[in-house]
């Protein structure tokens, strides 16, 4: 359910936001990345570290307006430790000249290759890099930028220092301070010069070493109104860090490497275990922030713990009070943050607490999103073409099973409002802004598939030129999701925008749209102008109160009357139903049956409502019946599909079955 925010303004301060939080898409492969191409703003390129028919990966382009998929490129290859397709951007002009950028790691070689569109294809120019790990496959080549408003012959490039632990006996710290290696830095390329062969250090014409001293830079991000760079570096046992670099420097390629002070220090610790970490050298950078991991060994009270930074960006969205705000997470403890970093500060200055009102949005997040939403180990930020704020989640593990990586959306808060009636299901749709939206696409969705789309009155053939033209008088829509599609309803014009005057009001159902649950997570958005806008849902009927687990019949109580509707799905086939479907046949915990575990589920709920006993007071059943429930499916199926003519009930069955077995 998207929802207005309410966020922290600082530790333990709370303030109304004007904006939310939704969840764009989901079902994806070990998402590291997304963005958008220049010139394309209904898509989104989404990098995926590995698919279920190509290890390496693949970037897939998602169409916002469609909600579908295709394939962009599949990348060769295969996956070791931290590898795969890592990284992704467009040349600034993308569109007269067709090229992007991809970073990888295969099995331990790390790439920069250049691709070019060619009659809708990517093709492969050359490739700029490539060079190969240390002992492992840890700290490989990260993210590959274009700096913005800068010159769009030259590319960066940012990577880690090999992954040889610093502690183990193969690490050589001479790698990462050497002027010519690759390791623990971020390179510039000239893209005008010539690559005959890939360059494998910083010799190779057209190739020169920006920054140094840096670790496992996991995420790293220019801001896009001042041209400023933010790195988000993974540190070792101690301490995680955010180094800045002024735009002004990169205005000048002749300008010396800066230096962030690994491996002589980490962070701003001037003495850590043996052999790592030091004072640092003349001219090294402090971080501007820096946290600890579960101790804190700074020079400076930590503001947060966790152990793994994912850098991201300055935010310059259409949200006025983000402006200028950092975000980033950390992929361990599972936090999304933001704070504030005065731009005016002389680097003498930077001792690691220069990131002020610093927020924890996790939680005011997760609740925006709804459904259950976790925001939890996140690859990445992204940005679109309008500046709008993408979290990036990998899925639920540190390498999660195929299929969990979700990707959501900071949006303003919108003034179109949507109302889902509980009590029947009906929906609509409201525009209380002060002026009129041009809509060219319409999307419902639901991860608990609480939709039902017989029962949806859609612009399609109601408010188009096909219906009412209300909405959309010039053009007739069509609906894009497929039939029957219980987690996802789109529709899209076939022409030029529809109009949704103010005050303006549309029914999308008129009853049943909503398939009934407590699970409230209907979500709804719409492409206006070419950009999403999401809607404010709010749930109305049943006391004001959303309903209560076994709740069966949906009318507020939990009484007989539910334990009826449980037993007409106890052990039926529910397979290829919804959540929200097979929940109405009583399946409690989700898992897409109706078994003991939810039979044990219904009583626990019903005496908590009716009181310890009632359950077994109702329905004649001894406490714990276990193997008695199981005995008794074949008498209630025998009872349902016989239709003897005999007083004997399914409830009564399974009340026998049950004092047989434990009585």
């Amino acid at each position: 359910m998207l929802v207005a925010c309410w966020l922290t303004a600082g530790w333990g301060e709370s303030a109304r936001a004007a904006y939310t939080v939704e969840r764009v898409v989901g079902g994806l492969n070990q998402p590291v990345g997304m963005t958008q191409a220049p010139g394309d703003n209904s898509s989104l390129y989404i990098v995926e570290r590995s698919d279920t028919g190509n290890q390496l990966g693949r970037i897939r382009k998602f169409d916002m307006q469609t909600q579908t998929f295709s394939t962009f490129l599949d990348v060769a290859g295969s996956i070791n430790s931290d590898g795969g397709l890592l990284g992704l951007t467009f040349n600034p002009d993308y569109q007269t000249n067709g090229l992007f950028y991809t970073t990888s790691n295969n099995n331990g070689t790390n790439a920069l290759d250049e691709y070019k569109v060619v009659s809708g294809t990517p093709v492969l120019q050359r490739r700029l890099l490539q060079y190969q790990n240390l002992n492992n496959v840890f700290h490989t080549i990260n993210q590959v930028h274009f700096r913005p408003n800068g010159n769009n012959n030259e590319l960066f490039v940012t990577m880690g220092d090999g992954g040889t632990q610093a502690d183990e006996a193969g690490f050589n710290p001479a790698l990462i301070e050497s002027p010519t290696s690759v390791y623990g830095k971020m390179l510039r390329f000239d893209l005008t010069a010539s690559f005959p062969t890939p360059a494998t250090d910083a010799t190779h014409a057209g190739v020169s070493v920006a920054l140094t001293g840096l670790r496992n830079p996991f995420r790293s991000g220019f801001d896009r109104q001042t041209g400023d760079f933010y790195i988000g570096d993974v540190g070792f046992n101690t301490a995680e860090e955010v180094n800045y670099v002024p735009s002004s420097f990169f205005a000048n390629p002749a300008n010396p490497p800066l230096n962030f002070g690994w491996t002589s220090r980490e962070g701003t610790i001037a003495t850590t275990q043996p052999g790592v970490g030091g004072p640092g050298s003349p001219g090294d950078l402090n971080p501007i922030f820096d946290y600890a991991h579960y101790s804190n060994p700074l020079p400076h009270p930590t503001q947060l713990v966790g152990s793994s930074i994912t850098g991201g960006y300055v935010y310059r969205g259409p949200v006025p009070e983000l402006q200028g705000r950092y975000f980033f997470s950390d992929f361990s403890n599972g936090n999304v943050y933001s704070g504030n970093f005065n731009t005016s500060t002389p680097t003498s200055s930077y001792d690691g607490t220069n990131l002020t009102g610093l927020t924890n949005h996790t939680t005011a997040f997760e609740t925006a999103i709804g459904g259950g939403a976790n925001i939890q180990f996140v690859t990445s930020f992204g940005e679109d073409n309008a500046g709008n704020l993408y979290i990036v989640k990998f899925g639920n593990a540190f390498f999660p099973a195929l299929g969990q990586g979700e990707i959501f959306r900071i949006v303003p808060a919108a003034a179109i409002n949507v109302t889902v009636n509980r009590d029947t299901g009906a929906i609509t749709l409201t525009n209380n802004t002060t002026a009129a939206v041009n809509l060219t696409a319409l999307t419902i969705s639901s991860p608990f598939g609480a939709i039902n789309p017989t029962a949806l009155t859609s612009i399609t053939g109601h408010y188009d030129s096909t219906g009412n033209g209300s909405v959309d008088g010039n053009n007739p829509w069509q609906i894009t999701s497929a039939a029957g599609n219980n987690l996802t309803f789109t529709e899209v014009t076939t022409g030029d925008a529809g109009t949704l005057g103010v005050g303006q009001q549309i029914i999308l159902s008129a009853g049943g749209g909503w398939l009934k649950s407590p699970t409230q997570d209907l979500a709804i958005s719409l492409m206006v102008n070419g950009s999403p806008l999401a809607t404010t849902v709010a749930y109305a009927g049943n006391g004001g109160h959303a309903f209560g687990r076994s709740d069966l019949n949906f009318n507020g109580t939990l009484t007989a009357a539910d334990w009826a509707v449980f037993l007409t799905g106890a052990y039926a086939n529910l397979s290829g139903l919804s959540k929200a479907e097979s929940y109405a046949l009583g399946d409690l915990d989700g898992d897409g049956d109706s078994d003991f575990v939810d039979f044990r589920l219904f009583k626990q709920d019903y005496d908590a409502v009716n009181g310890v006993g009632a359950f077994v007071a109702m329905s004649g059943i001894v406490p714990e019946p276990s193997a008695a429930f199981l005995l008794s499916v074949a008498c209630v199926a025998a009872t349902l599909l016989v239709r003897s003519p005999h007083a004997f009930t399914a409830q009564r069955c399974l009340a026998v079955a049950a004092t047989r077995q434990l009585g």
